[in-house]
């Protein structure tokens, strides 16, 4: 038993490390150029999307468009898409690699490793987040681990996406509500947090639109804070107070950075609202039918509400498939276009991660007195996951409803939000197993082996074969030596769908 324990001891030490986490970092920036190196463009997740609208973007010099551009039907209603921005900031390296050369080669692998290093950075900041609450580094690296393991991680992480863009802002306005809500506790407000927290949350709605419900959700927690925090005084003096901390200069700095991101908020969302009645309008609504006939998913949509069968609105039914289409899409492998060949996910992590979060679902209604007392930024965090999967839910149930079928159903989407819960359902296991601290250490050492078992960067060398990679005998020959070394220690489970 003594022996154990040293064992036990020295193995969280170990988690726990900074050099663990730094082993981490490195193994999840290797898998995701791994995957940048290897697969052909475009990928499953809408890269030739990404990369089209970039080169859109790239003759022109301001991000306004006065009409849908010249041959860009394909990419849907650009001139109303609100989901702009990532792509807007993207061509200027674009412009510059492609002022160099012609080869697309080049230019996805540049765009690629930008995207690698903001996804990486989204990551870094995540893990300030994630201590300061609070969470123990053991559990910081054990998590960061887990989710470089996420089969669709590295996948995303390796294309060009504006997915790793959302990841970041999600972790800086993370860190600004976390700083806030420590000011707020001490009753102080700091008006330079909260201007460049509006312009941060206006600017990821522009990186794209399933940010807005995150916004709505920090805009009435931190309403909330305020309230219980200055109800008792008057708030014209409190505000007055802050503003008089603050310089001209940064007065006068903090203003034009508000009026700037507003105006970009408007250009799209309020104009939207006033032409459309809706912040993200139907492609049809903006140029009409037979323009979106060539923008796939608007005509996958349309054709099936064209042929869709009678569908009984059955909510519970679709939530229960919509949560296995969530869990699967995420821990599955998977191609890009034409054929999206897809394989069914590796049972060992698949399997651990539906029972990690049922425990840790579990430890937080049994133990939420615990878990949340005296921590309103975890109460956020909780609040702000279930707002986008409330929204996101009936999203995909509207689409079911009018198309029949269950559409649009992508465990990607989630996954930006899975680095901030770890705060959340850490306490909660935490609280559910502080008479057995022993037990910690070794359930993560399981979970690690479990999830290595087929999950990130090798599910992706494992299922995958020459049809997915560049047309380069070097890549090929390098994805089959590793296939040959990983495939008798892994188990991988069927490769196809029964």
């Amino acid at each position: 038993m003594i022996l154990m324990e040293k064992v036990r001891t020295r193995v969280a030490r170990v988690l726990g490390s900074r050099q663990f986490y730094w082993a981490v970092i490195i193994f999840f920036v290797l898998e995701a150029v791994w995957v940048a190196f290897s697969a052909r463009y475009p990928m499953a997740f809408d890269e030739d999307f990404h990369l089209g609208v970039i080169r859109i973007y790239s003759h022109q010099f301001l991000p306004f468009l006065s009409g849908q551009p010249d041959g860009a039907n394909a990419y849907g209603a650009l001139a109303a898409d609100p989901s702009y921005l990532y792509h807007y900031l993207m061509s200027f390296p674009y412009r510059a690699v492609a002022f160099l050369t012609d080869s697309q080669y080049v230019q996805v692998m540049v765009l690629r490793l930008i995207n690698i290093g903001i996804i990486t950075a989204g990551v870094l900041l995540f893990r300030k987040v994630l201590l300061r609450t609070g969470t123990s580094p053991l559990l910081v690296s054990v998590a960061t681990l887990l989710f470089a393991l996420i089969p669709t991680v590295p996948l995303l992480a390796g294309q060009i996406n504006y997915d790793s863009l959302f990841l970041l802002a999600l972790a800086w306005v993370c860190w600004l509500v976390l700083t806030i809500t420590d000011d707020l506790q001490r009753k102080t407000l700091d008006l330079k947090r909260f201007v460049i927290l509006a312009v941060s949350l206006m600017l990821a709605c522009l990186v794209k639109y399933a940010f807005l419900p995150i916004a709505v959700a920090v805009t009435v927690y931190l309403l909330v804070v305020l309230w219980r925090t200055f109800r008792r005084e008057q708030f014209g003096k409190v505000l007055s107070r802050a503003c008089a901390k603050l310089s001209t200069r940064v007065q006068i700095g903090l203003v034009v950075l508000a009026a700037v991101s507003a105006g970009l908020f408007l250009q799209r969302y309020g104009a939207n609202l006033v032409r459309y009645h809706d912040p993200v309008p139907s492609c049809d609504a903006v140029i009409g039918v037979d323009a979106c006939a060539e923008y796939g998913p608007w005509a996958r949509d349309y054709a099936l509400t064209a042929v869709k069968p009678a569908v009984r609105p059955e909510p519970l039914a679709y939530a229960w498939q919509w949560l296995q289409g969530m869990h699967y899409r995420m821990f599955f492998m998977v191609s890009g276009p034409p054929l999206f060949v897809n394989y069914p996910p590796s049972p060992l992590p698949s399997g651990v991660a539906v029972v990690v979060l049922i425990f840790g679902a579990a430890s937080l209604v049994f133990y939420w007195r615990q878990v949340f007392g005296g921590r309103p930024f975890l109460v956020f965090l909780l609040f702000m996951a279930a707002t986008y999967a409330v929204v996101l839910w009936l999203q995909n149930y509207s689409s079911y409803l009018s198309t029949g079928q269950p559409v649009s159903i992508n465990g990607r989407y989630f996954l930006p939000l899975l680095l901030p819960m770890v705060a959340v359902v850490g306490r909660g296991l935490s609280v559910a197993t502080r008479r057995w601290p022993h037990v910690r250490a070794w359930a993560a050492v399981l979970v690690i082996i479990c999830f290595l078992q087929g999950g990130g960067i090798f599910g992706f060398i494992l299922r995958s074969d020459p049809s997915w990679y560049w047309p380069s005998p070097a890549i090929t020959n390098l994805n089959q030596a590793a296939r040959d070394v990983l495939a008798p220690l892994m188990l991988e489970g069927p490769k196809y769908y029964n």
